[in-house]
């Protein structure tokens, strides 16, 4: 399934939404449209829904994400990552996303609302 995404240039924000299932060719493919999006903007942090997956993301997903990244660093660096979870799983599993890709320059943080992902999107760092 498709990954959708929103550039929102007011807010100076990518939002994500992911569907139930998702694979690393998945992301990569989102990423990439992204990346030659004409109002894709290094300086934007991202917002990840991730309320609609129903799959456990296992190594294996975190490690193809995390390679991206890495491969794509100059244009995933200095950054804020918001991600929106409810599930125990999903939250686990993001945390141990951001302990993963520390030395990317990117800060992760999780929260269960919109709201309280944009607000700390907003706070300087």
């Amino acid at each position: 399934m498709k990954i959708n995404y929103k550039i929102d240039k007011e807010r100076e924000l990518i939002i994500e939404t992911w569907p139930e299932k998702v694979t690393v060719k998945d992301y990569e493919k989102v990423k990439l449209s992204e990346f030659s999006d004409a109002d894709f903007n290094l300086a934007y942090d991202v917002i990840t829904d991730l309320r609609k997956v129903k799959m456990e993301f296992d190594e294996e997903i975190i490690a193809g994400i995390v390679n991206f990244m890495k491969l794509n660093s100059g244009k995933m660096k200095n950054r804020k990552s918001a991600v929106i979870a409810d599930s125990p799983q999903l939250v686990a599993s993001s945390l141990f996303f951001g302990q993963k890709n520390r030395n990317l320059s990117v800060k992760v943080s999780v929260f269960s609302s919109m709201n309280a992902a944009y607000k700390w999107i907003k706070e300087n760092w």
